[in-house]
């Protein structure tokens, strides 16, 4: 992720400075976070002297063998990483994106969406809680709203109605054997899905396999409602 799009990009330095504190995002969340490893990896996949000119800026700090980001860096790390993460959201889910050039594509999307459009694309999706890759997007305020300005397209699958029809877009499952049960099962990327019922437990139909799921299991499994 991030590395590699932006030599092809011909980012301004402030895209570059954006760049390099979501690639520092992304290291701190693997717990990689020494300084002699970003100050490399910022230089030969961003720019050189970028780390260096968020040292000067304020934007990240040095402690001890160590970066941290401060209250600034640290804001603007976690915006282009949510709008990056949503893009690629949006290029899977919406568009039907599925090549090497998703994390190119959020590279580019990530420097232009307004705090404005970055709300609609969530809402739109249905407030994702992951990207395509499985990390974590970062919420935003209009996550954390019981109500949203539209009706998402992308959403869990127990939100379905009793009768409706979706694809699944993604299963968001961090446990490996219940991902790979569900995939069995025929619950896969890209298979339709008819909601039978929601209470007391889910059921669906996936062709002619009729599946009972634990509400707390069905809400990671996302659906483009048909």
């Amino acid at each position: 992720m991030y590395m590699g799009a932006m030599s092809r990009l011909k980012p301004s330095a402030l895209e570059e400075e954006e760049e390099a504190l979501g690639v520092v995002w992304h290291h701190r969340e693997s717990g990689r976070c020494a300084a002699q490893e970003l100050r490399e990896v910022l230089a030969q996949g961003v720019a050189p002297g970028v780390y260096e000119r968020l040292l000067e800026k304020g934007l990240l700090r040095a402690s001890g063998a160590e970066v941290e980001f401060t209250a600034e860096g640290g804001r603007i790390a976690e915006d282009v990483t949510r709008r990056h993460r949503l893009a690629e959201r949006m290029l899977v889910d919406i568009l039907d994106v599925r090549s090497e050039s998703i994390d190119e594509d959020a590279c580019r999307w990530e420097h232009t969406l307004s705090p404005e459009a970055t709300r609609a694309i969530c809402t739109l999706l249905g407030h994702p809680r992951h990207c395509p890759h499985g990390t974590p997007i970062p919420p935003g305020d209009c996550c954390r709203e019981v109500q949203s300005r539209a009706d998402p397209i992308v959403m869990p699958l127990h939100k379905l109605r009793p009768g409706e029809t979706g694809k699944i877009v993604y299963l968001a499952l961090e446990d490996k054997s219940v991902l790979q049960k569900l995939l069995a099962l025929g619950l896969t990327p890209g298979s339709r899905v008819a909601l039978r019922q929601r209470e007391p437990s889910v059921v669906v139909q996936a062709g002619e396999t009729v599946i009972a799921l634990e509400a707390e299991l069905a809400a990671h499994i996302a659906v483009k409602k048909a």
